[in-house]
């Protein structure tokens, strides 16, 4: 059975930026499994897999609008250093997350370090980055309850 909207899929994967550096991959006991057009993956990685069968590999190249956006600079704001615990060290690249005032959970990762503020990021950190999946199609239903 060939990959389709609404199957339930399973692929082995590693993922790589531009530089060969590896950001992520399955293991064989952890393979990613997902509904193919249900948004639960970047969806450059749905359109990929679509049309293929059980032992197919590929290569996909997914350009950032088609996985975490484009880095946009207006999510890199100045918070105050006040704010933070003062016995808190604080390092370049920590990630911190909160709950914002509609109890959405919001993540920024320490971009800079200054006297009196931190510059935070709250892009993704995957954000404007290209992504490079070398897949390989495990599993494919359509016979699924509820996802799994």
């Amino acid at each position: 059975m060939k990959v389709k909207k609404n199957c339930l899929v399973r692929v082995q994967y590693r993922i790589t930026d531009d530089e060969g550096n590896e950001i992520d991959s399955s293991t064989p006991t952890t393979p990613l499994e997902f509904v193919c057009g249900r948004g639960d993956v970047v969806s450059g990685l749905e359109r990929g897999v679509i049309g293929l069968e059980p032992g197919a590999t590929k290569r996909i190249v997914i350009a950032p609008d088609d996985a975490y956006g484009q880095h946009d600079p207006k999510l890199v704001k100045e918070l105050p250093r006040a704010g933070f615990p003062a016995h808190l060290e604080l390092v370049e690249g920590q990630r911190f997350s909160y709950r914002s005032e509609k109890n959405a959970e919001l993540t920024y990762r320490v971009k800079e370090i200054r006297r009196d503020t931190i510059l935070a990021d709250f892009n993704h950190p995957l954000a404007g980055k290209f992504l490079n999946y070398d897949v390989e199609v495990t599993y494919v239903t359509e016979d699924y309850v509820d996802g799994k």
